[in-house]
């Protein structure tokens, strides 16, 4: 009896569906949109060492470009504009990758809505529910009462 009235609350029920849809897959996407920005911040740090290794690279070049002023400055010069264009694919990659982690974390804080957003559903459920389920009670209670002649 209790196994039928769970079957067909669950079966007819769009308030526990949709509470119990919501709150699986957000949690699933919150978990792997977690894992995503902990690698994306890993690796926007590893960028940003990257690059400050090159700016100081770039820095000891140029001084030791200005104490030895010797034929090899047209070498000088092609080695500042190769670390120019790595320094600014290294800005372009560091762009793309923070305009990446930016929506990363945006679906993260989206999907963990998602999950709260469920589990008021749930609670709505469950209220509008518990209210059915005791009036049920009651009502049932009170006609085995009566057909057994209790008052």
């Amino acid at each position: 009896m209790v196994g039928k009235a769970l079957y067909y609350l669950i079966k007819k029920d769009n308030y526990l569906k949709i509470s119990t849809l919501l709150i699986c897959i957000c949690s699933i996407l919150a978990v792997y949109l977690n894992i995503e920005g902990t690698n994306c911040i890993r690796e926007i740090n590893s960028l940003s060492l990257q690059y400050t290794s090159l700016g100081e690279d770039d820095n000891t070049n140029n001084a030791n470009s200005q104490r030895n002023n010797t034929g090899f400055s047209r070498l000088d010069q092609l080695q500042q504009e190769q670390n120019r264009q790595q320094q600014d694919a290294m800005l372009q990659q560091s762009y793309e990758l923070r305009k990446h982690c930016f929506l990363v974390t945006n679906l993260y804080v989206y999907s963990l809505f998602g999950v709260i957003i469920g589990f008021i559903v749930l609670i709505i459920w469950y209220t509008r529910y518990k209210r059915i389920w005791t009036f049920r009670k009651r009502n049932s209670r009170d006609d085995r009462d009566n057909q057994m002649g209790f008052r």
